[in-house]
């Protein structure tokens, strides 16, 4: 049997990872690369951006998923080849009866997907209509007169893109998606580029630039797209960065799990100063909201740097608090990172604790509310009920006292039966990311790790991370933006954070044979 990991020499080796890569290790994109293909043809690498969709369109004429998952970018993917096979006075940079298919089975592919349950990502209320608006007017290039327009999902309209297309685009929450805005985009001021990016988006960049290639080739917006598309060769990524979250979340991550303060602080050294009174975006260029607010307030209390969270009363809705201002639906996990920062002021004995103790009440009352019979919960911002189950289980643990003892039983039964064979758990396959928020959940949630299969069980999982979690290049794209995205270095502190936990709780972890 080997000796096992040298833990402190990969969280050192993960620390290291996330300073010097602010772009949170994502893999391409198929949305964002196809709105460049769309919206860029100028842009360096057009041809190797093409190449891609081609290369990443499945059998069935989709792109990306998986389910229902695959609708935006399959419809972003069919409009840009339908774009390419229009420019005006341009020989397509690949063969026209390859992107000819290859367009009319993504057409083909996003009607069948159009007529399934739309599941919920970034203003997919918005993006499907832009996307389906886009598809239908380009296509007579076909030159086939069997190519059907699309119609939206049931129960969808373009009420929202037109009110956005009307004004309300100006709200700062639009510059992430300033793509399906419209003409009005092209050098809006009110969107102003930071280190010549909008939104921390490479397609809102570009709309934000315009089709023309710009006069200035050292204009700040075309530097930073010329980089962002060299660094994938072509492709880009879903974000440009979400640094400020991706360092606030491993911090707090892998401080609970028992990593020394010392170890983590260089991750608190670049964050936003007064967080507590003005908040904090995911990454520079982002709006600022409640969620990245809130976990970078955790993270610093979590490493002995707590500031007092005034900036979060803004998002109080009375039973729950909100993401963003204004907000489409609520978020689970919000809460959930809200009620640990509201929860690690109110154990410093804040001389306001009442109102801190009212608002945990609440947010442990809506929690409560939203979990599902079988113990799990779910959430806008991950696919998977794993995330969701053990950001919410967690907190309520921490902070919620005994009015939370049921919820949290019911969600150790789930874990226990939904766990495969082999050890791991997942929505759809299972992953090392899902494994290592189920053994986290079980491990706080139990106070004995060796009662109610518990051991059995935590056990097993760790088996499946050491020998599937410590190296993983291209994990499942769970995490939900415009389409599902894999943040690599978030999902190997998760397996760390798991490890480490495990580490710390009766009973040695397994050895890898």
């Amino acid at each position: 049997m080997s000796a096992g990991p040298d833990f402190d020499a990969l969280v050192a080796e993960l620390v290291d990872r996330v300073l010097n890569d602010p772009t949170g290790a994502l893999g391409p994109s198929v949305y964002e690369t196809a709105r460049l293909v769309s919206l860029a043809p100028w842009l360096d690498g057009d041809t190797a951006r093409v190449r891609h969709l081609l290369d990443e369109q499945r059998p069935d004429g989709s792109w990306a998923g998986p389910g229902g998952y695959a609708l935006v970018p399959t419809l972003s993917a069919t409009e840009a080849l339908l774009a390419v096979l229009g420019r005006e006075g341009e020989a397509p940079s690949l063969p026209r009866a390859g992107l000819a298919e290859a367009a009319r089975r993504g057409l083909a592919a996003a009607a069948a997907l159009v007529a399934q349950p739309v599941p919920s990502t970034v203003v997919f209320f918005m993006l499907i209509p832009a996307l389906v608006e886009g598809v239908n007017a380009r296509l007579a290039v076909l030159g086939d007169a069997a190519a059907q327009p699309l119609a939206l999902p049931h129960g969808l309209t373009d009420d929202a893109l037109r009110a956005l297309r009307d004004g309300a685009w100006r709200n700062p929450l639009t510059g992430h998606y300033l793509e399906i805005v419209g003409p009005a985009a092209v050098g809006a001021a009110e969107m102003v580029p930071v280190d010549g990016v909008v939104g921390c988006s490479a397609a809102a960049t570009a709309a934000w630039l315009g089709p023309r290639e710009p006069a200035d080739p050292a204009h700040p917006s075309v530097r930073f797209l010329r980089r962002a598309q060299e660094r994938g060769g072509g492709p880009v990524a879903a974000m440009t960065s979400l640094v400020f979250y991706e360092r606030a979340w491993i911090a707090g991550n892998l401080a609970t799990a028992g990593v020394p303060r010392e170890v983590l602080a260089p991750l608190l050294k670049e964050l936003p100063g007064d967080v507590g009174r003005s908040g904090a975006p995911t990454a520079p260029g982002f709006a600022y909201e409640a969620e990245t607010s809130a976990i970078v307030l955790a993270a610093l209390a979590h490493l002995g740097a707590p500031q007092e969270p005034e900036y979060l009363w803004q998002y109080d809705a009375g039973s729950h608090f909100m993401s963003t201002i204004p907000e489409h639906e609520p978020s689970t996990t919000t809460n959930a990172h809200i009620l640990e920062a509201l929860g690690c002021h109110l154990a410093g004995g804040p001389s306001d604790a009442d109102r801190y103790r009212d608002a945990v009440a609440r947010i442990t009352n809506w929690l409560r509310g939203r979990q599902q019979p079988d113990g799990s919960w779910s959430d806008k911002w991950h696919a998977s009920p794993y995330f969701a189950t053990m950001r919410c289980a967690l907190a309520l643990h921490r902070y919620a006292g005994p009015d939370a003892a049921d919820a949290l039983r019911g969600s150790v039964a789930w874990l226990l039966e939904r766990q495969r064979e082999e050890g791991s758990w997942g929505r759809w396959d299972g992953t090392a990311e899902e494994t290592a928020y189920a053994v986290r959940t079980l491990l706080e949630l139990t106070v004995d790790a060796r009662s109610e299969g518990v051991a059995e069980a935590v056990q097993r999982g760790c088996s499946f991370l050491l020998e599937h979690g410590l190296n993983v290049e291209r994990h499942p794209p769970l995490w939900i933006g415009k389409e599902l995205y894999a943040p690599a270095h978030l999902v190997r502190a998760a397996v760390l954070g798991a490890l480490l936990a495990t580490r710390r709780r009766p009973g040695p972890l397994p050895d890898r044979q």
